[in-house]
């Protein structure tokens, strides 16, 4: 029994061995991507600029269109 087990503790090593190659040869290669940003990315807007929204810009804004009714022609309704 004790060279089966001296056989099983050394393939055991040689495997570990070999996933330990890969890993360092599969982490030096290039996916193609761009390196991340060293400063985390966030999800926010600017603040904003209270300067941007002048008497003649508020004057000559068009208002944002109006969503859909959808139970007018024949739009999907709710169940309920």
């Amino acid at each position: 029994m004790r060279p089966l087990t001296a056989a099983l503790l050394t393939a055991a090593i040689a495997a570990t061995g070999i996933v330990a190659a890969l890993a360092v040869t599969a982490r030096g290669q290039d996916a193609g991507d761009p390196p991340a940003p060293d400063t985390p990315r966030t999800h926010r807007a600017d603040p904003p600029d209270p300067s941007y929204w002048t008497p003649e810009r508020v004057r000559d804004a068009r208002p944002a269109p109006m969503p859909t009714d959808p139970r007018a022609a024949g739009g999907r309704q709710s169940p309920t």
